[in-house]
């Protein structure tokens, strides 16, 4: 066998071997929150059979109840369409208001003096529950999608733009000098240095942001609206149809779920050089 051949059986033997390593970490990871799902639909279950005070069968429906109107809400096309109103508001308010965050982050970041002035608010603001702004938009914006969107663009704005700040302007001090040595440009330092390292950061407020649209969306409707799934959600439990309720939050989870791993999937593949420890 020549060097090349066997050069060629090694790598491809690594690769076979990280790829049997993912494929047991899944298989792990799946029966882990498997067992963990099961164990707590099981104690559910058993607290709805006994009916207790502090666990009532009529606000709690039952497991086996809740699984039934799930499956039957996905193949329900009125339900879909309530659920798309609300995805179409969750990714507007997602791109507009993480879009915003990076950019202001970026800007407050690289500008030392502004940084200073301004930081002092993003505190202020980010300590205020923006969900109390609904009704805000809502006599703002009237009772359309554009109240819903600009909620979740609030609520997704701040993880991000923090995030962005805050990973712009830890820099590593020797990395900073050697770029200053080699009279690197403010747009070298930030392009080479600056970004790089911040982009680990900003994917951790993206994460979170994706997941803080969803639940602005949903606040946007339960606040007064006719459609989206917020809507449905406030209607079945008008009507103690709390079997309905609860496959319809079944349901947004699976979003919220799908949405935070392909943010952490699209982090992986940006990121193929940041190692998890």
């Amino acid at each position: 066998m020549t060097g090349t051949n066997l050069t060629e059986a090694t790598v491809h033997r690594v690769d076979q071997l990280a790829s049997d390593s993912r494929a047991r970490t899944l298989s792990t990871q799946i029966l882990l929150t498997g067992s963990v799902v099961l164990s707590f639909c099981v104690i559910w279950e058993f607290l709805s059979w006994l009916d207790p005070s502090f666990w009532p069968a009529i606000v709690l429906s039952r497991p086996t109840d809740i699984i039934p109107a799930f499956f039957q809400a996905i193949t329900t096309g009125f339900v879909l369409w309530h659920f798309w109103v609300t995805f179409q508001e969750t990714i507007i308010g997602f791109v507009l208001g993480a879009g915003g965050g990076f950019l202001l982050g970026v800007y407050v970041a690289l500008m030392p003096s502004f940084r200073k002035a301004f930081y002092p608010m993003i505190v202020l603001f980010q300590s205020t529950p923006r969900v109390a702004l609904a009704p805000v938009f809502i006599a703002w914006f009237a009772y359309g999608i554009s109240a819903k969107i600009a909620l979740a663009a609030t609520i997704c704005f701040f993880p991000v733009l923090v995030n962005t700040i805050t990973g712009l302007t830890l820099v590593d001090e020797n990395a900073g000098l050697l770029m200053k040595s080699l009279r690197a440009s403010r747009w070298q330092m930030f392009r080479h240095l600056r970004l790089p390292g911040a982009v680990p950061t900003i994917f951790a407020g993206l994460k979170s942001a994706i997941t803080f649209a969803l639940i602005g969306a949903i606040v946007g409707e339960l606040s007064g609206t006719n459609e989206g799934a917020g809507h449905l959600i406030e209607t079945a439990a008008f009507q103690f149809r709390s079997d309905d309720v609860f496959a319809y939050l079944l349901m947004l989870s699976l979003i919220g779920l799908a949405l935070f791993l392909i943010a952490s999937v699209l982090e992986k593949r940006l990121l193929f050089w940041h190692v998890e420890v």
